[in-house]
């Protein structure tokens, strides 16, 4: 193996180390320097070692600088910014850039105020410089375990701010000269792309801007469900696969112009570094053009051909010090990664080399989803050919000829619809596990066996790898550990109960946003719920495919609006309701969402459910207000908890009237922490030593308020809060003594932002 291999596996490692804080990186890193030592090869070892240390200063400078922007906090600011027109997303009333300021790449998120501001700013084709007013501060960060990664996702973009703009007080063109207009050119000609794409029919124009100019159009997600689910991202993601196509008709062309094999490298030589722009510039693109244009420059320069080894080393290292965290997502994973297992591969059948290749994948498929479809390798080994002979070719033929055809465009869209038709209806046969995440060291093993059993197949390694995921599942499925979690829904409750083993798997409350109505023009912003962002990924993470018992507290939307989601997302068993809530609209409403039989029970005081838990409010039935709420108490490990909902002051006193021994040292606090709720005489009563209460960051209700957050310093107890500290969370069993633990951390961003949130207004 070539000396940039071993430098590239040890930068590699290194990163992983620095970076992503995976301490079995830095003992992986050790064991290769000493092997590296143990060539006895000094060239390599010097070129190694010095390589890694200059890679150690800059990525360590690069984490000091990541970590002073994010102890900064958000202040009012006015700054002016340049923006590409193809870095400017609109969506319904909202709309998000990218540009770069006097900070740095910045992301800026602002509302727009009409439609005809929407179609103007949907038209920009050129670049545009904005003067802007707003809050300028650190990227901030998930506050549940498993959430989406905003911070590490546009750091690997060069961002580390954001900027929620109130106002734009100048927006005009900025041209530039030199090689800025190409880059402006390039820029300008993608979005100039994007915008006629937008005219076509949806799945052709779904297809195009994917696979041709690597865009995501909002209903990406939504549209292509299936494609995640059988591990097909990949194909939609430009990389390897859409390089080697373009180089390859490219060369077709230009053979055919009757030009020397020099003249071809110096074509591809210029033109691959402008497909990068032109194909947004993700990791995985990144990776197939270093990859390829670097032996081309070798070539050139030296006269002799470069090892394909040689140049995928030079591209890892060259893609680390573009995006230290490069080796931390998905896609550079499954980029890099399955590049050097196709380099490496002795050879073998193609059906074969795609088992290989899903089988090497898993580990790192697991750490981004939790799960896996038994149909993937099957689907992946059918697609391969599909896709290069007939989706490619009808997608490029619609988006070339369709504008000036529309039955050219009708044809390849009728195409593509039936495909994805079919894709969909594969996508819902039975097959769909949800492993669980395993955590850093266990991927890092079961992808380092696979590995090792590739090169030397041998039945203790296949006996290792197995008992590996059997590990992975029975500990996700039956962990010892049962747990009481307060999720950050943000402005709404949501709590998930696991008992040890998973004997029981109960959730209460949904959480939900409220929806204002909104103009016509404004209707394509539909944010995903936050039950499937926060509470359903959190779950499939766990292993859990299933939830026993819902308990809804009252109708509030902040408290179930997300119910109706929830049903279609995961298996609900049965859900219990405050007895009155049953035969409400609003709630037939939400159980409508799935056709699959769910029990509804309605409570009253004193009926017992699972986990222990016990109903001692309502004591009538009522119609789901505030007043109404199902409160429930269990005894969890050494503490008695007691989940109120938004029951008020007098509902507190009658509780306690009815039941006068009753304890609860661990106390949801009522209303999101409103004056309404937590009676002083209640608390003492109670005994509460620890007050949780669930609220959003800057809500517009003043939760908490400034007297229950006195009353609480006054008798000395204990609170958490969702807004401060994200997920809230209480583990206990298997011989443990009870711990808890809050998903962020003293001196985070969010809670030095937070702290001074919430006043006196409710």
């Amino acid at each position: 193996m070539s000396r940039g291999f071993f430098a590239a596996i040890s930068c590699g490692l290194l990163s992983s180390w620095l970076i992503g804080q995976q301490w079995l990186a830095a003992g992986l890193l050790c064991l290769w320097l000493l092997r590296v030592w143990l060539l006895s090869d000094r060239l390599t070892w010097y070129l190694v070692f010095g390589l890694t240390l200059v890679m150690a200063g800059w990525l360590s400078w690069q984490q000091w600088q990541f970590q002073q922007v994010t102890r900064t906090v958000p202040i009012r600011t006015a700054m002016t910014m340049t923006v590409q027109p193809d870095e400017i997303n609109v969506k319904g009333s909202q709309y998000q850039l990218v540009g770069h300021s006097e900070q740095g790449r910045v992301i800026g998120y602002g509302r727009l105020q009409s439609a005809i501001e929407k179609q103007q700013l949907a038209t920009l084709t050129h670049r545009t410089r904005w003067q802007v007013q707003g809050e300028l501060s650190p990227v901030p960060p998930p506050t549940n375990p498993g959430q989406f990664d905003a911070p590490a996702y546009y750091r690997s973009q060069g961002i580390q701010r954001q900027v929620m703009i109130s106002s734009v007080t100048k927006l005009q063109l900025a041209p530039r000269h030199g090689w800025g207009w190409l880059i402006d050119w390039l820029h300008h000609q993608r979005q100039q792309f994007i915008v006629t794409m937008n005219q076509l029919p949806a799945t052709l124009r779904l297809y195009a801007i994917s696979l041709l100019v690597g865009g995501r159009p909002n209903e990406f997600r939504t549209e292509m469900t299936a494609v995640q689910q059988l591990g097909l991202l990949h194909l939609f993601s430009l990389s390897g696969m859409h390089v080697i196509l373009l180089m390859g008709m490219l060369k077709w062309v230009l053979i055919r112009a009757h030009l020397s094999q020099m003249a071809i490298n110096y074509w591809l030589l210029g033109l691959l570094p402008l497909y990068l722009v032109l194909g947004g510039g993700a990791d995985s693109l990144q990776r197939a053009v270093l990859t390829a244009w670097l032996p081309l420059l070798w070539q050139w320069l030296t006269g002799r051909r470069s090892l394909t080894l040689t140049g995928w080393s030079v591209a890892l290292m060259v893609g680390i010090t573009l995006n230290p965290l490069v080796l931390l997502s998905l896609g550079g994973q499954l980029s890099y990664g399955l590049a050097l297992l196709l380099i490496l591969v002795p050879a073998m059948p193609t059906w074969r080399l795609s088992l290989w290749v899903q089988l090497i994948g898993l580990p790192v498929i697991l750490v981004a989803t939790a799960q896996w479809h038994l149909l993937t390798i099957v689907v992946n080994l059918a697609i391969g050919h599909i896709f290069s002979w007939i989706l490619l070719p009808l997608t490029m033929l619609g988006a070339a000829v369709g504008p000036f055809l529309p039955a050219v465009a009708q044809f390849c869209d009728w195409g593509l619809a039936h495909f994805q038709a079919g894709l969909n209806w594969v996508g819902q046969l039975p097959g769909l596990m949800t492993v669980g995440q395993p955590p850093a060291w266990l991927a890092w093993s079961l992808a380092l066996i696979t590995l090792w059993l590739l090169k030397q197949p041998t039945t203790w390694l296949w006996r290792s790898l197995i008992l590996g995921y059997t590990g992975l599942i029975l500990g996700r499925r039956w962990p010892l550990q049962g747990a009481v979690q307060f999720i950050d829904i943000g402005q709404g409750d949501s709590i998930l109960i696991r008992e040890p083993f998973n004997r029981t798997v109960s959730l209460i409350d949904t959480g939900g946003r409220l929806h204002l109505p909104t103009p016509a023009w404004a209707a394509d912003n539909q944010p995903r719920p936050r039950v499937a962002t926060i509470t359903v990924n959190y779950l499939h993470r766990l292993g859990i495919s299933q939830i026993d018992t819902v308990y809804l507290s009252h109708k509030d939307v902040d408290h179930i609006g997300d119910f109706g989601d929830l049903l279609t997302l995961i298996r609900v068993k049965q859900v219990v309701v405050p007895a009155g809530m049953a035969a409400l609209p609003k709630f037939q409403k939400l159980l409508q969402a799935t056709s699959r039989p769910v029990k509804v029970v309605e409570a009253l005081a004193g009926q017992q459910f699972p986990a222990g838990l016990t109903a001692i409010h309502p004591f009538q039935p009522g119609a789901a207000e505030n007043g109404d709420s199902l409160v429930l108490t269990g005894h969890f490990g050494q503490h008695q908890f007691m989940f109120t909902g938004d029951l008020d002051r007098a509902g507190e006193r009658a509780i306690g009237k009815r039941y006068p021994d009753l304890k609860a040292d661990v106390l949801k606090l009522g209303h999101h922490g409103s004056k309404t709720s937590s009676d002083p005489q209640m608390l003492k009563q109670w005994g509460v030593q620890r007050g949780i209460i669930s609220a959003g960051r800057h809500n517009r209700y003043g939760h908490p308020n400034l007297e229950t957050l006195q009353t609480l310093q006054q008798q000395g107890i204990l609170n958490y809060s969702t807004a401060l500290q994200g997920m809230i969370s209480y583990h206990y069993g298997w011989g443990t003594a009870g711990y808890w633990e809050t998903f962020l951390k003293e001196g985070n961003f969010y809670q030095r932002a937070a702290s001074d949130a919430g006043t006196a207004s409710r």
